[in-house]
């Protein structure tokens, strides 16, 4: 009988997690800088992080942006089409990277 009990009273907080749990983010604010490929990431990046994810990145050099995008897609599976990828990288070199203005 000890057991039982021990059992029921260690298998209520499990009921307890099993309730739904809303959560509310706040609306995004922030903007991508305007410029050729801005579109794309947004389709393509935003997905996953805020503009302030990006924005707020060291500004690193293209080598970085381009290892940065091509993980995303091969090791995490972003949807990033492989024709896309240069154009993503560009425009992430170009507007935050160590070099603003520097593509390819």
């Amino acid at each position: 009988m000890n057991l039982r009990i021990l059992c029921l009273t260690a298998g209520l907080p499990l009921l307890a997690l099993s309730e739904t749990v809303k959560i509310e983010l706040p609306p995004e604010t922030a903007t991508l800088k305007k410029a050729p490929g801005s579109d794309l990431v947004t389709a393509q990046c935003i997905v996953c992080h805020s503009v302030e994810y990006i924005s707020t990145q060291p500004r690193l050099p293209r080598t970085y942006w381009q290892g940065a995008v091509t993980k995303m897609q091969q090791k995490f599976g972003a949807p990033v089409a492989p024709n896309d990828v240069e154009a993503i990288v560009d425009y992430l070199a170009s507007n935050y990277g160590a070099d603003p203005g520097a593509a390819k």
